[in-house]
């Protein structure tokens, strides 16, 4: 189950790898995208997955791999690893752009996106923008993945765009390992995500009982197997 490339100086998705593979088995993407990848280890995980499952699907990461002010400044030694394992194990398939989130928007046709991770500068604004502006992208029953909405601190705001966003859409977050954002385009998902996302606008009530001890049933299961792995 894990990918190829686990840099251990950056294990903060390390822990969402098995949902990685089971969110690729669920969408089966034609199309994939990944905004901001720095080392790899999300982005492999799920090429890993869709090469396993045997889809017909491409896959692209979009990065300037010249780091961010929540990243941190790198140089080229990391996109050069990146880029070697991508043409190793994926190259068939998958595609390293080099660019900004901006600069790649031509490059996809609208309506063409079924899954996207969102990953690049975690700002209140830099994630809205990334959001709107790759929205039009999206399949219409699309999902978006929004990495590190349960960080608070050092000015990172993920976790408010995701709370706007769950009055709009089906959704659902897992806690651990910075917090893993989900959210579907369209109020009637794919596959078994319709048994693990959230209405758009629920709130808890007595009544959710049941929705609530399932969410934790998920959260547990999921959040084990990723502390299973190491680096």
């Amino acid at each position: 189950m894990k990918p190829v490339n686990l840099h251990v100086e950056t294990p903060a998705w390390l822990q969402h790898i098995p949902f990685a593979w089971w969110i690729v088995a669920q969408v089966r993407p034609r199309l994939l995208v990944e905004l901001g990848t720095h080392a790899g280890n999300s982005y492999f995980a799920f090429c890993l997955a869709m090469r396993q499952i045997g889809m017909n699907g491409q896959a692209f990461a979009v990065d300037t791999w010249r780091g961010d002010e929540h990243a941190g400044a790198y140089n080229d030694e990391v996109f050069e690893k990146v880029d070697a394992i991508n043409k190793q194990q994926f190259g068939s398939f998958s595609s390293l752009l080099r660019m900004t989130f901006d600069d790649a928007l031509p490059r996809f046709k609208d309506g063409s996106i079924d899954l996207l991770h969102i990953d690049g500068l975690h700002t209140y604004e830099a994630v809205r923008h990334d959001f709107e502006t790759w929205r039009p992208k999206m399949a219409a029953d699309g999902v978006v993945l929004f990495h590190d909405t349960a960080e608070y601190g050092r000015g990172f705001g993920v976790h408010r765009l995701f709370a706007e966003l769950a009055r709009d859409y089906p959704h659902f977050e897992f806690k651990h390992s910075h917090g893993l954002g989900i959210l579907s385009m369209s109020p009637q998902p794919r596959g078994d995500l319709g048994l693990m996302l959230r209405p758009a606008g629920w709130r808890e009530s007595p009544l959710g009982f049941f929705r609530l001890r399932r969410e934790r049933s998920i959260r547990r299961h999921f959040r084990d197997m990723g502390a299973s792995l190491r680096a």
